[in-house]
Parts: structure tokens; C-alpha cells; sequence
């Protein structure tokens, strides 16, 4: 019965990560969120209760487990009423989106440093609208339109803008990348540095590798959305001979130096869309099922990589921000 409790315990660590509990209290109305409960609590305390016999273990888990599920129940009975209120609003702005080739993506900004204040803010967003557009002349030959801000939801600063379907999805990819060498660093300065360097016992010139391959590692987060984008752009001009090669290298670095930035800061990107009215444009990678897929592992991969920061001493989430915070004066003005 402990294996219950513990999966229980292990899925509230992951609502925690994706900032559920936020969301839930931006949402409702007239409910608590399920989350507020004294779930995890209650369940500690049964847990190591060494004394306690299986009946009666049972019987307080069951209690536990009912009144959370009331809970759940009467949120979900809550977000119910409201998206079918919501969606007698939202199906047409949804379907003109789609009608002109382009997908919501939704920029998040959970760090304070970047819109604790206006002037950050618009820092920041003015960075993103530039990483963008310079991402599209990266992967497509025609002129690319201002980026459309759909909206700026509340709780943690949500941006959500409208850009080109085919660019939405190859964005999504690159963070992908990223995601996945920066989630191998955490994992790496979490746990697996510590357990390597003192196996070492002492060994100057072992530990001293290792502290290269930490360097070299940290350093691979950008590298590695810079091949990616470079990649993505070789692939693009094969199909479309008008994709401009002026400053292609200056632009890769600007658009992977902001992406950096955005998710070392614990910050996020969401695919919103999954597909156009129009599925015929729609097939293998790009299909809606794939689309979704995708979507679904970057939020996925979002959750992970921010459990593990939290597992970082003070020190190592320092050195992170030193090395991709992008400084004033590195800033190129649009």
C-alpha cells in the first residue's frame, strides 16, 4: 500500500513543476485546488508511522485518498462549467488562426529578474521579437510580418503570439535540444559530479578532468541550439534557394544566446496549436498527431529539467546565470 502512497507523492512533485497549483488558483472560483489539500502531509505522517498495522494503515490511506479525490472531483466539476462557457468564445478565433498557416506559441516568463519591471520586460520581449524574426529569415525566404501578441495572461508572465506554423515547429524542436543537454548538465552538477569527484579519492588530476568536462558540458547547452539552428537553416536552403545567407552565423548566435537565456532562467515555451484547418499540409513529422506529440514532450522535458534545478546549490544556479545572462552590452539593438 506504500507503493500508492509514494506514486501519489511522486505526481504532486510533478504538478509542483509544472506550476499546476498556480494555474488552479488563476482558474477557480469557488473551489480550493486540489493541491492545497494536506495531502502530502498526512501521507508523510502514515508513512512513518512504524507502529501502525496494516488495517488501520488502510483505513487512514483511504480517508486520505477519498477526500482528496472529493477534491479533484469538485475542481474538475469547475473547469468543466467554464470551458464550456469559454468555448463559445474561443472556437472562432481558433480556427482563423489556424486558416492563416500559423500556430500559437506561448513565451513564459517565470523569472522575476526579467518582469519585475517594466523596463525588463520590455527587455526581454523586445529580445524575442527580434530572436524571432530573425529566426524566420533563417528558415524562410520571404519577408517576414511583425509577430502577433495574441494576449499576456496572468500569474507568471504569459505572451502568447502568432507565428508561422512550419517555424512554431521547428522552434519547438530546437528548445527540444536544448532542453535535453541542459537537463543532462543538471543531472550531471545534481548528483553524478559529486558521486564521480569523490570516487577519485583526492586525485588532483582525475578531479581536474572532471571540472573540463563540467566546463565543456555547460557550454554545450548553447553550442548545441547553435548546431541545431545552423542544421535546421542548411536543410531549409536546399528547398528554398532565396533564403538569405547575409550574417547567418551573427544571427544564430543572437537567436541561441535569447533561447539559452529564456530556459536557464526556468522560464518556458509551449506549442499551442497542433494543426491548421487545412490537414493536407499536414503529414509525417508534421502531422497533427506528431505536432501533438511534440508538444507534449516539451512539457514533459520543461518539468524535468526544473525538478533538477531545484536540486542545484546556490552556487551552481549563480554560475548558470553568469554564463548565459545576456548583458547589456551584448544586446543588438533592432
Amino acid at each position: 500500500m506504500k507503493d500508492i502512497s509514494l506514486r501519489i507523492k511522486s505526481s504532486f512533485q510533478n504538478f509542483e513543476n509544472n506550476s499546476l497549483n498556480n494555474d488552479l488558483f488563476y482558474l477557480l472560483k469557488d473551489t480550493l485546488p486540489f493541491t492545497e489539500q494536506e495531502t502530502i502531509s498526512e501521507l508523510d505522517k502514515l508513512d512513518d508511522n512504524s507502529s501502525i498495522d496494516a488495517s488501520e494503515y488502510y483505513s487512514k490511506l483511504y480517508t486520505i485518498l477519498n477526500t482528496l479525490l472529493e477534491s479533484i472531483t469538485e475542481n474538475e466539476n469547475e473547469v468543466k462549467s467554464l470551458k464550456n462557457l469559454l468555448n463559445k468564445y474561443s472556437a472562432t478565433d481558433s480556427d482563423q488562426f489556424a486558416s492563416e498557416g500559423n500556430a500559437l506559441v506561448s513565451i513564459i516568463f517565470k523569472d522575476l529578474k526579467s518582469t519585475g519591471t517594466l523596463k525588463e520586460f520590455t527587455k526581454s520581449l523586445n529580445k524575442w521579437n527580434r530572436a524571432l524574426l530573425l529566426y524566420y529569415t533563417l528558415l524562410k525566404s520571404d519577408s517576414p510580418e511583425e509577430i502577433d501578441l495574441i494576449e499576456i495572461q496572468n500569474g507568471s508572465i504569459d505572451v502568447v503570439c502568432n507565428i508561422d506554423f512550419d517555424v512554431s515547429l521547428d522552434l519547438t524542436k530546437v528548445v527540444m535540444k536544448g532542453l535535453a543537454v541542459y537537463g543532462a548538465y543538471l543531472l550531471y552538477k545534481s548528483k553524478m559530479a559529486k558521486e564521480i569527484i569523490a570516487s577519485y579519492m583526492g586525485n588532483r588530476k582525475l578531479i581536474s578532468t572532471e571540472k573540463e568536462r563540467e566546463k565543456l558540458m555547460l557550454l554545450n547547452i548553447y553550442e548545441t541550439l547553435r548546431d541545431t539552428i545552423s542544421e535546421q537553416h542548411k536543410e531549409n536552403v536546399k528547398n528554398d534557394k532565396g533564403i538569405s545567407k547575409e550574417g547567418v552565423d551573427k544571427k544564430i548566435d543572437e537567436v541561441s544566446k535569447v533561447i539559452a537565456e529564456h530556459i536557464i532562467k526556468g522560464n518556458e515555451i509551449k506549442l499551442l496549436t497542433y494543426g491548421t484547418q487545412d490537414d493536407k499540409d499536414l503529414d509525417g513529422d508534421n502531422s497533427e498527431e506528431n505536432t501533438k506529440e511534440l508538444a507534449d514532450k516539451l512539457r514533459e522535458n520543461t518539468s524535468i529539467v526544473r525538478e533538477r534545478f531545484n536540486l542545484l546549490e546556490a552556487k551552481d544556479k549563480q554560475l548558470l546565470l553568469e554564463t548565459y545572462t545576456i548583458k547589456d552590452d551584448d544586446e543588438i539593438k533592432g
